[in-house]
């Protein structure tokens, strides 16, 4: 039972990794909502960076844990 467990899951990855033809077509709009989505992810970070900013500082020994009054 298990062998055969096994084999299928192999076959499953295998099946998964060969490339394909893929017919697709990206006009400028997908293009653009592509740059969109990166350039929020980007900014998504950069504000997750500020928020949590003073314990990114405290986690490599620089400054103190306490918070500002």
């Amino acid at each position: 039972m298990v062998k055969h467990r096994t084999s299928l899951l192999v076959a499953l990855i295998v099946a998964l990794i060969v490339p394909q033809a893929a017919h697709a077509y990206l006009d400028p709009a997908s293009g653009s909502m592509i740059l969109q989505a990166v350039i929020g992810g980007v900014a998504a970070g950069a504000l997750a960076v500020k928020y949590y900013w003073r314990r990114i500082q405290a986690f490599f020994g620089y400054g103190s844990t306490d918070e500002p009054e």
